[in-house]
This record gives structure tokens, sequence and C-alpha cells, in this order.
């Protein structure tokens, strides 16, 4: 079995979150995904994100170091996660990106409830 990590399993959960918002609303098994998204989310840390790929240590997530991890969901995301388009993505850039993420996700699931 391929080994997997934590920052992978994250962006996958992320990227599925914003494909189910296109499923069919009738459809239970997207409302059980919706949820457990919604779960995961709530507990990604950036401390996660920077121990794995923060390559000089500065404490945020730059654009080069995003890219090294070859994530192209990372790659795709950067920029709306860089609020100040700085190419840094510091820890309350990361938090209010997984807070609208979260806000999107539960309120698709409220209007399927």
């Amino acid at each position: 079995m391929k080994n997997t990590n934590l920052l992978n399993t994250t962006i996958m959960v992320i990227a599925v979150a914003f494909a189910s918002s296109f499923v069919n609303a009738d459809d239970k098994i997207t409302q059980t995904i919706e949820k457990t998204q919604i779960e995961v989310i709530e507990h990604v840390e950036f401390s996660t994100l920077i121990e794995k790929l923060d390559s000089d240590k500065n404490g945020m997530l730059s654009e080069a170091e995003a890219h090294s991890d070859k994530s192209q969901l990372l790659h795709t995301q950067f920029k709306k996660m860089d609020s100040n388009q700085d190419k840094q993505i510091d820890e309350a850039e990361y938090n209010r990106y997984l807070t609208a993420v979260k806000d999107d996700a539960s309120a698709t699931v409220k209007s399927l409830i």
C-alpha cells in the first residue's frame, strides 16, 4: 500500500469539499462526505503544513515551498490562501482560508438537510 502523508490527505479532503458542492443535493453519500470534510478541516493545523514544507524555517509557506510538494491542489489554492499577495502564506492567512472553506462546506451541508 502506498504511503500517504497528512498534507496530501488534507489537500485531497479540501479538493473533495470543493468538488462535492457540485454533486446532486439529494445524494446521501455527498452529505456524509461533506460532514466528514468539515470535521477534518477543523483539525488541520498550520504547524503541520509548516513542519513539512517550510524549508527556510521562517514560519511561512512560500510559493516555491508549496510547489516543492508537487501537490497540484496546493498550487492552485495557494493564490486563494495568499490574501495579501506577498507570495507567502502565514498562519493568519491559512486560518482565514480554512474558515472560508469550512463555512462554504457547512452552508452546503445545511442546504442539504
